[in-house]
């Protein structure tokens, strides 16, 4: 199995309302709990995941309960200095990467992990990073 970052609106698209990358996403989160898939996050996923689900479902423990499920499906890694000083560098250099993607990119490429698996189109072009659209069933593919 090739190594993969997950980004967050993977995990978010899977539990959301009806979306186009719904269903995709949630044929991922299947692969990975049946061993088909083997992903990696950040811990900061897992902040950035429970932020955004507690603003939509109003509570915290609605939040909290798949936020704990989504970190025990992935390998975690912490944020270290060495992240955060490549993520201000891709940060200034890509536009359209806004910060806490920058720090997941750093992190993928300081682990030597070559893929992320996001609809984020403001991965493109970094160096060394390929991005894999969930909706892409060849891209993901290549991932098993």
């Amino acid at each position: 199995m090739r190594r993969f970052l997950f980004d967050t609106s993977v995990f978010l698209y899977a539990l959301g309302g009806e979306h186009p990358y719904r269903e995709p996403c949630r044929g991922i989160l299947r692969e990975m709990r049946e061993g088909l898939l083997t992903g990696e996050a950040s811990v900061e996923l897992v902040h950035e995941f429970a932020y955004v689900r507690c603003r939509r479902t109003g509570t915290r423990a609605e939040a909290a309960e798949p936020a704990r499920d989504v970190a025990s499906i992935c390998a975690l890694h912490a944020v270290g200095w060495d992240d955060i000083e490549r993520a201000l560098d891709l940060w200034c250099e890509h536009q359209g990467l806004d910060m806490r993607d920058a720090i997941f990119a750093a992190q993928a490429l300081n682990r030597e992990i070559d893929a992320i698996l996001s609809p984020d189109r403001g991965f493109d072009g970094i160096p060394g990073l390929e991005r894999i659209d969930p909706a892409d069933t060849s891209a993901v593919a290549t991932l098993r």
